[in-house]
């Protein structure tokens, strides 16, 4: 137990350092472990799911609190059994197919543990462990929004035990507008790296992602688009701010610009997202 708490606080630590997290005032909430700004969720609000496993905790309070419908995937076969064997909500649909950088099929791996649900592209057993991959089929994000008839995101969770190495890539070079990414990184796994991961990170930022929340144990990330808490800023300023928007934009960004208006007072004040100060 004390050897997990000293791993957790060096990734805590370590993610710090490299100035992960945004600073902001949005006000975020946790969700079956997973931080959301409920605020832009509606019951029309597309939201996809990836990786289910035998877990559909975060779905279901979804579900709940705003009368959304879930698209839920995952290609492995403990987790199509899993759903097969359950009756949820005419809100949550599956798809048993997942995501990755093309169309086809993929290998997944066992799980180490036995009775385990998190099939993985990346072999992790050990050395001895010869039980062969099964074999998946998965999409890109846009083949699937596509299929499903969607142009854009609300809401997108991404635990995909590796492939969202190849999925964000690809997200990203196909111009797709998710305004909140919910996602779980691996960098932990043997054949990746913690920079691998802080690169991940460092892609979803230059796509106009803020990350405003990482989890105690520095896996689980979440991000909202910089242009929706523009829009937000926007539509909570007061009218005598039309002169200097740009202004307000920066308030509910936790960005600073010059304290100058027509009448010389300050407006906001906060650190530098974009700076990678970590916030507090």
């Amino acid at each position: 137990m004390i050897m997990k708490y000293l791993k957790q606080q060096v990734r805590q630590y370590r993610l710090r350092q490299a100035g992960v997290v945004d600073s902001s005032d949005l006000g975020l909430e946790t969700m079956s472990g997973w931080a959301v700004w409920p605020d832009p969720i509606g019951e029309n609000s597309v939201v996809y799911s990836f990786g289910v496993g035998d877990n559909v905790g975060w779905d279901l309070e979804m579900i709940r609190r705003f009368g959304v419908k879930i698209h839920a995937f995952d290609p492995t076969p403990a987790s199509i059994e899993w759903v097969a064997q359950r009756q949820f909500p005419p809100q949550f649909v599956f798809h048993d197919y997942g995501i990755s950088d093309f169309d086809g099929w993929l290998d997944f791996y066992p799980p180490r543990r036995s009775g385990s649900t998190h099939f993985s592209q990346e072999r992790r057993g050990t050395l001895f462990d010869r039980r062969p991959p099964y074999k998946g089929q998965v999409h890109r994000l846009e083949t699937i929004m596509h299929e499903l008839g969607h142009h854009r995101i609300d809401v997108l969770k991404l635990d995909v035990e590796g492939s969202e190495f190849e999925a964000i890539p690809d997200l990203v070079a196909s111009g797709i507008e998710v305004d909140q990414l919910l996602i779980e990184i691996h960098y932990q796994f043997r054949s990746r790296s913690f920079q691998q991961g802080l690169d991940l990170i460092g892609q979803l930022k230059d796509y106009g992602m803020h990350c405003l929340h990482v989890s105690r144990r520095g896996y689980e990330f979440s991000f909202v688009r910089q242009e929706l808490m523009e829009r937000a800023a926007f539509a909570a300023a007061p009218a005598n701010i039309e002169s200097e928007p740009r202004y307000y934009y920066a308030r509910i960004a936790g960005r600073t610009l010059p304290d100058r208006t027509k009448t010389g007072r300050p407006l906001i004040s906060g650190s530098v997202c974009d700076s990678g100060t970590p916030s507090k």
